[in-house]
């Protein structure tokens, strides 16, 4: 099982984040900012939309 890095949310594939994460790199410092606001300023950022948080997503098992 592989788990975003950021909010830990469980993934299909071996990447590292989340599809919500996972920004092209032109948005790089917007990823940024939003780090350094919740690591020095204390902002949390917005909740994920209802249909793409962790306690929503339905797993499946595969057969083996």
């Amino acid at each position: 099982m592989t788990l975003c890095s950021l909010c830990g949310m469980q993934l299909a594939s071996l990447t590292a984040l989340c599809a919500h994460h996972d920004r092209p790199a032109d948005h790089w410092a917007a990823q940024n900012r939003i780090m350094c606001n919740l690591l020095h300023r204390g902002v949390v950022p917005p909740r994920l939309p209802v249909p793409d948080r962790a306690e929503n997503v339905v797993v499946t098992a595969e057969a083996a």
